[in-house]
């Protein structure tokens, strides 16, 4: 897991192909109220889903991670409180391969506060319980395939 400004995420890029796409999407769209929804990218599988997000106290957060994407969060209104940690920490759970998403019965705790202009990075082994926000926030979500072409 990655968590840092945006100004940092061309120092990731070598860590996968399709990082770049999110840097391009993201440069072109700067100062642009984005529209809600989901929109390819240039990269196979890969799509950024923006969504407005209701407000959300810490007790409704839910673990959850992916096996086959990696997750770029950026919140693009307001900041966002979001929980991560290993996998490994956490119990086993039924994952459901049509999603892509596996969600954990342990209550997340150790909340961090990504700000606007920042994102954090998720890969297949980090789960994370994202959405606690005391607004409604505007947040964009990558998904890139853990699998490179």
């Amino acid at each position: 897991m990655i968590i840092d400004e945006l100004s940092h995420l061309k120092d990731y890029l070598p860590l996968h192909p399709a990082l770049q796409c999110v840097a391009d999407f993201l440069a072109s769209h700067e100062g642009q109220v984005l529209p809600e929804g989901r929109t390819e990218l240039d990269y196979p599988g890969a799509y950024v889903n923006v969504q407005i997000l209701p407000p959300k106290a810490p007790e409704k957060a839910v673990w959850e991670s992916h096996q086959k994407m990696i997750d770029v969060q950026v919140p693009l209104s307001g900041d966002e409180i979001m929980c991560c940690q290993p996998v490994s920490q956490l119990g086993t759970a039924d994952y459901d391969a049509a999603k892509d998403i596996t969600f954990y019965a342990e209550r997340p705790e150790g909340f961090v506060k990504v700000r606007k202009g920042m994102f954090a990075l998720f890969f297949p082994q980090d789960a994370h319980a994202p959405g606690v926000t005391l607004t409604a926030l505007c947040k964009a979500v990558f998904k890139l395939p853990l699998q490179t072409k």
